[in-house]
């Protein structure tokens, strides 16, 4: 590992283990447990490489890309979290959306980690491959949730803004870094753009921690106003008839 990656390891490391004992001072372990369990799971995913890398050498090539498959299903936790607390107010909705994602999160597993590990030759351009495809699911359903809240008039507080600031930011780069690296081959990955998603999260991580350090309830639904050129209170109202309709059709 080079100096640099050293360096920001610890970074990222820092920043997690900030978030984790903010949380734990200030109650937010429980009210975002997707997203606070997706960071413990990082943060010793990344030990244990990093431990791998100076200890056992010959395994850190194993130890890494198996991170790096956990690393791309684990990501989807932040999006049921953020999909819970945009529909905090609909509890048969926030259901839905949860199950959803996890649906997406297995077929993702099922359609691309099991052949790259069964079939692949070349596994690491397979799973950078897929790594990619994850990382567009991702950024399509962040932008899904984005636009049903501001369809909606759905505001967000400054945790739940926070967490998409920081994960759009990610994503965005891992998605051109990844695209780019399919293109222009290994070579100019190993050499330039290996760099991009490693600082990419270190910035995610140091939103997440600005956003998270204190509790910002969401505001409350029946508070909304509507939009310019629009009205996002009878939107609201059709969400609620909505969810009210899958709440009786689940009880079924």
């Amino acid at each position: 590992m080079s100096l640099f990656g050293t360096v920001v390891y610890f970074g990222q490391l820092g920043l997690e283990l900030v978030l984790l004992w903010r949380a734990g001072r200030c109650r937010l372990l429980k009210g975002f447990p997707f997203f606070y369990s997706y960071l413990v799971c990082d943060a010793c995913c990344s030990s244990v490489i990093f431990v791998a890398c100076w200890v056992r050498p010959s395994v850190y090539p194993t130890a890494f890309w198996l991170d790096f498959l956990l690393s791309s299903l684990v990501e989807f936790a932040v999006l049921l979290e953020i999909s819970d607390h945009i529909f905090q107010p609909f509890p048969a909705i926030r259901h839905l959306g949860r199950a959803l994602t996890i649906l997406i999160s297995f077929t993702f597993a099922l359609v691309y980690i099991l052949p790259a590990i069964l079939q692949s030759h070349e596994p690491s351009s397979t799973l950078l491959d897929f790594a990619l495809r994850a990382s567009v699911t991702k950024a399509v359903i962040l932008a899904v949730l984005v636009f049903t809240a501001h369809r909606f008039g759905l505001k967000l507080g400054k945790n739940v803004a926070g967490l998409m600031l920081g994960f759009s930011i990610y994503l965005g780069v891992n998605v051109a870094n990844l695209a780019a690296a399919g293109n222009f081959g290994q070579a100019l990955y190993a050499r330039v753009l290996w760099v991009m998603s490693p600082l990419a999260f270190t910035l995610c991580v140091l939103v997440w921690t600005i956003a998270l350090w204190e509790l910002a309830p969401m505001p409350r639904t029946d508070s909304v106003r509507p939009a310019a050129g629009g009205n996002s209170g009878a939107l609201t109202l059709e969400l609620a008839r909505f969810n009210s309709a899958l709440s009786r059709f689940l009880r079924r």
